[in-house]
């Protein structure tokens, strides 16, 4: 038996999205709970499955609401609406992930991926591949860069001190 969502869309695509936003999001969440950051892979999962879930019914999921019965009835109904609530949503969220401390603000750059990580969910969930797979390629790179670039062996004191030094300047960066 095949569900078909809308014309276009079989229930083998649908599984298709949410899995592939769930495996991404495991993918940033181990990322995160690797680096002993708040949120970890359950949150991520959680996160990108849900803005995929909320873009496949902001896009699919209103097809029968345009009905001839319906002519000459004035309505509005506009599907982005659910997409704008995701990432308002996830906006509490991020900011619930920052706080303050005396050396300075934590918890930025896993915000940040949280709400990266929904704009991916809700990529993935209107079928746009090649630039959910392009962003995560460059999301990932950029945050194992930066990893990698803490445990250069070659780091001299004077540049680590400099480095701290920098983050406590600039309270955007994550330590």
């Amino acid at each position: 038996m095949t569900l078909m969502i809308s014309p276009g869309l079989s229930s083998w695509e649908l599984v298709f999205r949410l899995a592939l936003a769930a495996i991404i999001g495991a993918i940033f969440g181990y990322e995160r709970k690797k680096s002993k950051k708040p949120a970890g892979i359950r949150t991520h999962v959680l996160i990108s499955l849900a803005s995929c879930m909320v873009a496949l019914v902001s896009a699919y999921g209103f097809a029968g609401v345009y009905s001839p019965e319906l002519v000459g009835i004035n309505f509005n109904i506009d599907p982005a609406r659910l997409v704008v609530g995701v990432l308002t949503g996830i906006g509490f969220i991020g900011g619930g992930i920052i706080w303050k401390s005396t050396t300075g603000v934590i918890g930025i750059t896993t915000a940040a991926e949280i709400f990266f990580l929904a704009a991916l969910g809700i990529a993935i969930g209107l079928g746009l591949y090649l630039l959910a797979g392009v962003a995560a390629l460059i999301a990932i790179i950029t945050l194992v860069a930066s990893d990698i670039k803490q445990l250069m062996p070659g780091k001299r004191k004077a540049e680590a001190a400099d480095d701290a030094i920098a983050r406590q300047d600039d309270p955007q960066e994550e330590n």
